[in-house]
């Protein structure tokens, strides 16, 4: 679907026009507009669309849909929830190594001098 030109390009304002205007309320509201167009019986998709007659309502699933589509919500659901613990273990896993450096270096030159005084 193409998009058509309502106006010909003779009867639109140059810019500068519009904005040297100092009264701005006699400019067409955009819903002035679109009844205008309506009245002159031009039909619009959206339009047309906004008016049917009944909202479509969703249809109703079958039994094994319902069943698949559960499956197929768990395994997403613990594809990211797996993830995301994976992603906190690592993090706790390097905080727990670099505390145990930590403390290493702290206690390294106590259990160096005991080393040394045992010989």
């Amino acid at each position: 679907m193409t998009p058509q030109n309502i106006y010909s390009t003779d009867e639109l304002p140059l810019l500068t026009e519009v904005v040297d205007q100092q009264d701005f309320n006699d400019l067409p509201i955009l819903t002035e507009v679109a009844a205008e167009e309506t009245q002159a019986g031009e039909s619009h998709p959206i339009a047309d669309q906004q008016t049917a007659s009944a909202p479509v309502l969703p249809r109703s699933l079958s039994t094994e849909e319902m069943q698949r589509l559960l499956q197929q919500l768990e395994i997403h659901l613990e594809t990211v929830f797996t993830g995301k613990l994976n992603q906190q273990i690592e993090q706790l896993q390097k905080l727990a190594v670099d505390l145990a450096i930590s403390e290493l270096k702290a206690e390294l030159p106590q259990l160096l001098r005991n080393a040394l005084i045992q010989k």
